[in-house]
């Protein structure tokens, strides 16, 4: 059997296409001149002042509901055009505008009430726009469809949501989303899944084996998972087939499967404990994620959109992602990962009220609490409300206490420089580890030895960055920070060096890596090969003040006395005179020629 990645650009382009024609064809008919100019100025005024609104008008309303929507600010731009009369709420374009408004601002009810509208809008479109109006009706047509299946399938109502799937009338559209979701209506009428995988993506073929197992048809799961353990697949592709013959009693296969993950991630603790219970004859234990699936039709559909959305997000398609993400919630909002993924999505666009709203819709008694609570507290940090962000983390500690909690309380620390409680942070996802960390949080030792060595705890640094390059022996960045510290008290040098040329193959553009070789060579005297690698490093970042200050001291050891004093005056230019005291003294010491700074 042969599997194939889905080709889904047209998709992409279709609905992008369509958000841009909705939004721009509104105002041209309505002001029958350039959006463009109107909308400037609205920008200009809002800026002037926030408390400005527009006209109660048609006009007025379409050109706030434009900037806002341009913003991505879809719950004000849902409000602008909620306030459009009966009359021009009648046209298509205006509805399918709406629509989209609606489930971008995850108000699911208004989103299905515009798609039933545009629905019962006749197919031919007579607009002054022509052909491209017709178009985008029709592909606006096909999203309502996919909201109303989707309004039915929370329903229940799975004959209806089937004939809904149907109707989309893109090809595109349809081959990119009816594998993954045709399954899961057919396992809930007790029709006989498709087993046939030849020619679907992994994504399709696995979501027909999900199903296909929930219904019970365990011959067409069996075959089905049977092929995807032949596929190469990623190291939580192949959980997911070990998880499957787990379920269902196939140890060997099981086996089989967590070998192989252990071969794609060998530091993954949860694939080495499955495969020693069953070794021991036991029946591991699976992390409740990997069940999801079996609560039934709506969680099979809704990890269907969640699963499209996660497609869309990897080639950059966060609005068109956002849409499929939402018609996910809507079915079943406690899937894993998926509020998560919206509360990304709102955060990536910086509407941050937005996203926590998301996020903090998932509830205690949910698979994903703690990491939205954690990816909560993260946002709060990121707009500089350190003291929220520390409360939510501190009391999920009481509540949940775990590893990956810790992890992210001592990330905040450190990020504010308060390095002593982010080395006790760390302590403690250590400790709470049973001492070993498993594979995802192998990079604690790493940023704790980077908070240690801020304290002055140099050897304790050390032994922690020895301890991550145990885990990641490849790791360009665990391989520059434990060289270039070496280098800089001059020591291990050979040693070094070999480290940061292995680096340096594997990132070879870093910027930082470079310097660091480059410091290597003047700490061996070998200036000229310094010079040609300190350079190449201010060259790929020329405003780093540390790169800067390194090029001037090799360029002054090389008696380059005037371009050393250049580079030592920028350095001290791009500094941060705040952060950066320590390197603030030495340029300046260096540039009224004090011996001592520039041997240092």
């Amino acid at each position: 059997m042969e599997f194939r990645r889905f080709s889904y650009i047209v998709v992409l382009g279709s609905l992008a296409f369509l958000a841009y024609a909705v939004h721009d064809s509104r105002t041209r008919r309505e002001e029958g001149a350039d959006a463009d100019t109107p909308v400037a100025f609205i920008s200009q005024v809002v800026k002037a002042n926030k408390n400005w609104v527009p006209n109660d008008t048609v006009t007025g309303n379409i050109l706030a509901a434009n900037f806002a929507q341009g913003q991505r600010d879809w719950k004000m731009a849902n409000y602008y055009i909620d306030k459009l009369n009966n009359a021009a709420a009648s046209d298509a374009t205006t509805q399918l505008r709406m629509m989209l408004l609606a489930v971008s601002a995850g108000q699911y009810d208004r989103a299905a009430e515009y798609a039933h509208l545009i629905q019962s809008q006749p197919k031919a479109a007579n607009d002054e726009a022509g052909q491209q109006m017709d178009s985008v009706v029709s592909d606006g047509r096909d999203l309502a469809s996919l909201i109303i299946m989707a309004q039915a399938v929370r329903a229940g109502d799975l004959a209806s949501a089937e004939a809904r799937l149907q109707s989309v009338e893109s090809t595109a559209l349809r081959a990119f989303i009816e594998p993954v979701i045709s399954c899961w209506l057919r396992a809930g009428q007790n029709k006989p899944v498709d087993g046939n995988t030849n020619g679907l993506s992994l994504l399709q073929a696995l979501h027909r084996g999900l199903a296909a197992e929930w219904a019970g048809q365990k011959d067409t799961s069996n075959r089905i998972f049977d092929a995807l353990a032949k596929a190469p697949l990623t190291s939580v592709g192949s959980m997911m087939v070990a998880a499957y013959d787990i379920r269902n009693t196939r140890a060997e296969q099981a086996r089989a499967a967590l070998t192989a993950a252990l071969k794609l991630n060998p530091l993954d603790q949860d694939a080495k404990k499955m495969l020693d219970a069953l070794s021991q004859g036991q029946s591991p234990a699976l992390r409740p994620e990997f069940s999801y699936h079996m609560k039934g039709v709506t969680a099979g559909v809704a990890m269907a959109f969640r699963d499209l959305a996660q497609m869309m997000i990897a080639d950059r398609s966060n609005e068109s992602a956002l849409i499929f993400a939402q018609m996910g919630r809507y079915i079943r909002p406690d899937v894993p990962g998926l509020s998560i993924l919206v509360g990304n999505i709102f955060a990536d666009q910086k509407r941050y009220d937005e996203a926590a709203a998301a996020l903090q819709s998932i509830q205690p008694q949910d698979l994903d609490y703690v990491d939205a609570q954690i990816r909560l507290s993260e946002l709060k940090a990121e707009q500089e409300d350190v003291s929220d962000a520390t409360k939510i983390l501190e009391s999920l500690m009481q509540s949940n206490p775990s590893p990956r909690v810790a992890f992210a309380l001592g990330e905040i620390y450190r990020a504010e420089k308060d390095n002593k409680k982010a080395v006790t942070a760390y302590d403690q996802a250590i400790d709470a580890a049973g001492g070993t960390p498993d594979d995802s949080l192998w990079s604690i030792y790493f940023v704790r030895a980077m908070a240690l060595d801020e304290l002055g705890e140099w050897d304790k640094a050390e032994a922690d960055l020895k301890k991550a390059l145990s885990y990641r022996p490849d790791d360009p960045h665990v391989l520059n920070y434990l060289a270039y510290s070496w280098a800089d008290r001059n020591v291990n040098l050979v040693q070094a060096r070999e480290m940061l040329l292995k680096a340096l193959v594997m990132a070879p553009t870093d910027p930082f890596i470079t310097d660091s070789l480059g410091w290597v060579y003047y700490r061996q005297g070998d200036y000229t090969q310094a010079i040609i690698l300190l350079e190449r490093a201010v060259s790929l970042k020329p405003y780093d003040p540390v790169l800067n200050g390194h090029l001037g001291d090799v360029y002054h050891k090389a008696g380059r006395t005037l371009e050393a004093r250049y580079q030592w005056q920028r350095a001290l230019d791009y500094a941060d005179h705040n952060k950066d005291e320590k390197l603030v003294a030495e340029m300046k010491a260096k540039l009224e020629g004090k011996s001592e700074a520039q041997e240092k």
